[in-house]
């Protein structure tokens, strides 16, 4: 039997501008086998300007 795909979830997911955005973010806080929390590396660092996570820019 086919079945209709799930609706797409909205763009903001979690107030932020996109589900990768908002995983990057939650991904990066503390926890307790990472207390200082994960770092995010990105080639877009300006995207993370003024959010409270620890960034490693990769841009060239």
């Amino acid at each position: 039997m086919l079945r209709e795909p799930p609706p797409a979830p909205p763009a903001r997911a979690a107030g932020q501008e996109t589900w990768a955005s908002a995983h990057a973010r939650h991904a990066a806080q503390p926890a307790p086998d990472r207390p200082d929390g994960a770092i995010i590396a990105t080639s877009a660092f300006e995207r993370w300007v003024g959010e409270p996570v620890r960034v490693r820019d990769l841009t060239p």
